[in-house]
């Protein structure tokens, strides 16, 4: 199981690198309807009042739980997408799956 940690202070660039290192695939992090700055941290982005936590993650985490999760806990909308991220992943796919897509 992979750790992510992801606290008020965490950058959008941070948490990227996370997944990428992780689980070779790449995460999209979103204010509103536009994919957010790289520099916005996840106090900016967040509609709750949450202090965040680690995230444990395994390889075969599917791609709509991941998703779910960081919109219950954090308010923040994610989709996870391919290595390059060129390619967003279907929701059934497991993590290490949407890296290979």
């Amino acid at each position: 199981m992979a750790k992510i940690k992801v606290i008020k202070s965490s950058s959008v660039k941070s948490i990227k690198a996370q997944f990428k290192k992780e689980f070779d695939c790449s995460i999209r992090i979103y204010k509103g309807a536009r994919i957010a700055d790289d520099s916005a941290k996840i106090s900016d982005l967040s509609t709750l009042d949450n202090a965040g936590g680690e995230l444990d993650l395994g390889a075969r985490s599917r791609v709509e739980n991941v998703e779910k999760y960081f919109k219950d806990t954090f308010g923040i909308k994610v989709q996870i997408s391919n290595s390059a991220d060129t390619k967003l992943a279907d929701n059934e796919m497991t993590l290490t799956q949407a890296g290979k897509c």
